[in-house]
């Protein structure tokens, strides 16, 4: 019995197999791909129609408050005139209304009771409707009076005929001797469909349909009430519409449905699907080719590919002459533009004079010459040590092998050193501040104690005030340096936690102010807040009172008597970010041009008496250093001896829109 030889229909049919794998896994990708592409397309969709809803919601929320601020503009006068007569409501509803076709009317109801609405005409029923007595309007009346705040109702169907939102505003009678007691209401009457014309609203735009829910701002809770319903049960985009008390949902969809929006265009598929099939056809030519002159691949180059260094021959003069097959991905640039190049069309300028004196003292003495030379390869830094050896016919062998982790370990030791400087100087500064700062104001009050314990009754009441305003002002420094001392040393730990919120800067300058008071008052010296009431920045209350305490107290310290300091703000973006820069300005003394680059360096010894001789640790501009970069901001100084001293820092900007 003769048996079939399988190898050669296998052999022939190795080709189709493997290329039919390939278009199936290509085919697998390509629909994969197609499914990616369609969720990716309907992000862009949800995304630009996100960006027309907060378009429309601008428009809708301008239009809705510009109508709302006439009835807080009349709860605000009422308040402080609470006798305001019939005629002069009129007067002023006229006034606000003016030709606004969107406003139905406008009343006012003391005590829940419509005693007077604009225009008149076509209103007449209106006057004397008591809101708590009215069933559809007492809810919403009680509600508006217990939360204080304005509510916008509806929409609702007017007896007059339409469809509108009435905003209901509480009164409340700011006259001192009736204490905020509560006045009663004053509502505007707004035309829905107006309203919606007015903000561009159209519940079908572009092939999607829009619609509004949240009727008496109940948001999500609320029915729909502009639009088909139908859009909020076709998985929409959504926006919320702020109202004063509440909120309005907008929503869109397309009008087909997300599935059949998304499948419009089988371009892609298709194209896909027919690329899937012209690459593996040509994945099957190339396999049947390689196939056929694979058999003749046979021959290994085993000594060199187990190489893991360079290997460089060189002429005299610094060419390429041969680059041996081994770890070419050592070389700067392929081989084939290396050869017959010399080393200064290739290398850095100093990495190939140092290439072409080695090669120079090889040929020379004919020894081995050791080098180590940095090169980028691969966008890499790399480091390398080069053996040449001198061969006969004038010419030298690099052999090179990459030492770049080695140079690595040895720039961690040099880091872990410099660290363990700064360090000791972090322990030194510690000590030296406990040692002598501290120790100061501790025999300052040992001596005065001791004296006055000893002669308190030989000392006159005038001397026992000088010694316990000495012991005052001591103790003053000694709190202040034991804070930035406490400050510092939680930084140092990494122990310190910020919590960065939004804060006023103006009030966090005035709680500075009021800690030098003292100091201020004692020399005489005027300090004027500049800041902007309404500067918010991204910070941590107690660091940012602890950078603007010791800028203060530093400027209070080098101002002469009589002298002046400024605090003020002003707004930079910086990399494409907004912020605030604080500055603390003072007339003193100024700082010498050769020390404003130490004054923030720690082992420098930067602590100056001030014009009154007041004491410093030196550690305050520090402090102030790390706690501002810790907030991400940075912080510098202007001086010039004579002139005075600008201290700025900067702090991200708070930006974040608030209803």
């Amino acid at each position: 019995m003769k048996f079939k030889d399988l190898t050669t229909p296998i052999r022939r049919n190795f080709p189709f197999l493997v290329a039919s794998l390939f278009f199936i896994s290509l085919l697998s990708i390509s629909l994969y791909y197609i499914s990616y592409k369609r969720g990716e397309w309907e992000k862009d969709i949800r995304a630009n129609l996100l960006e027309i809803l907060i378009g429309k919601k601008s428009n809708l929320e301008k239009a809705l408050s510009s109508r709302i601020y006439y009835t807080k503009g009349v709860a605000a006068y009422v308040s402080v005139n609470p006798d305001l007569s019939t005629s002069d409501f009129d007067q002023l509803a006229k006034e606000l209304i003016k030709q606004d076709s969107i406003i139905s009317s406008m009343s006012i109801a003391p005590n829940c009771v419509i005693s007077a609405i604009y225009p008149y005409e076509g209103h007449e029923e209106a006057v004397g409707l008591d809101l708590l007595a009215h069933p559809a309007r007492r809810e919403i009346v009680e509600q508006t009076i217990k939360t204080q705040r304005t509510f916008v109702a509806g929409p609702v169907e007017l007896v007059e005929g339409g469809i509108a939102f009435i905003s209901y505003t509480p009164i409340f009678n700011k006259l001192p001797e009736s204490k905020g007691r509560f006045w009663g209401m004053t509502d505007i009457v707004i035309y829905k469909d107006e309203l919606l014309k007015e903000a561009s609203f159209n519940t079908t735009e572009n092939g999607f349909n829009y619609a509004l829910k949240g009727q008496d701002g109940q948001g999500h809770a609320g029915d729909v009430f502009w639009g088909d319903e139908a859009v909020f049960a076709q998985n929409p985009v959504t926006i919320s519409v702020d109202l004063p008390d509440g909120e309005w949902i907008l929503g869109a969809s397309p009008q087909t449905g997300w599935n059949s929006y998304l499948d419009q265009d089988k371009t892609l598929s298709i194209l896909l699907i027919i690329s899937s099939i012209v690459i593996s056809f040509l994945f099957w030519l190339v396999i049947r080719s390689q196939q056929q002159i694979s058999t003749n691949a046979n021959e290994l180059k085993a000594i060199f590919n187990s190489m893991s260094n360079l290997i460089v021959e060189f002429d005299k003069n610094g060419n390429y002459i041969k680059i041996a097959p081994t770890n070419t991905d050592l070389l700067i640039k392929p081989e084939n533009e290396l050869l017959e190049k010399n080393v200064t069309d290739v290398l850095e300028p100093v990495v190939a004079q140092q290439f072409l004196t080695a090669i120079s003292q090889c040929i020379q003495s004919r020894k081995l010459i050791i080098i180590e030379y940095p090169l980028i390869i691969k966008g890499e830094d790399c480091w390398f040590t080069g053996r040449l050896s001198y061969k006969k016919g004038g010419t030298v062998i690099l052999s090179a092998y990459d030492i770049t982790d080695k140079k690595q370990d040895e720039e961690k030791l040099r880091q872990s050193a410099e660290k363990l400087k700064q360090l000791n100087a972090t322990k030194d500064k510690f000590f030296s501040i406990i040692a002598h700062d501290l120790r100061s104001p501790l025999a300052s009050f040992q001596s005065i104690l001791e004296l006055l314990h000893t002669d308190y009754d030989s000392i006159n009441d005038d001397s026992k005030k000088q010694l316990i305003k000495a012991i005052y002002e001591s103790s003053s420094h000694l709190n202040e340096l034991l804070e930035n001392l406490l400050e510092w040393s939680l930084s140092q730990k990494n122990e310190l936690q910020l919590n960065l919120q939004k804060h006023n800067i103006y009030n966090l300058a005035e709680e500075a102010l009021k800690a030098t008071q003292s100091g201020a008052i004692k020399k005489s010296i005027s300090i004027g807040n500049q800041i902007n009431k309404q500067t918010f920045a991204l910070c941590d209350q107690r660091a940012t009172h602890t950078v603007l305490r010791n800028l203060v107290s530093n400027a209070l310290k080098f101002t002469n008597q009589g002298g002046q300091i400024t605090m003020s703000t002003q707004q930079k973006q910086l990399a494409n970010k907004t912020y605030w820069i604080i500055s603390v300005k003072d007339s003193g003394i100024g700082i010498p041009s050769h020390k404003l680059s130490q004054l923030f360096q720690l082992d420098a010894q930067n602590s100056t008496a001030g014009t009154n001789d007041e004491k410093g640790s030196g550690l305050g501009l520090i402090l102030c250093q790390e706690l501002v970069e810790k907030q991400h901001g940075s912080i510098w100084i202007e001086s010039e001896e004579g002139q005075g001293t600008t201290v700025s820092f900067s702090l991200p900007a708070f930006t974040k829109e608030e209803f």
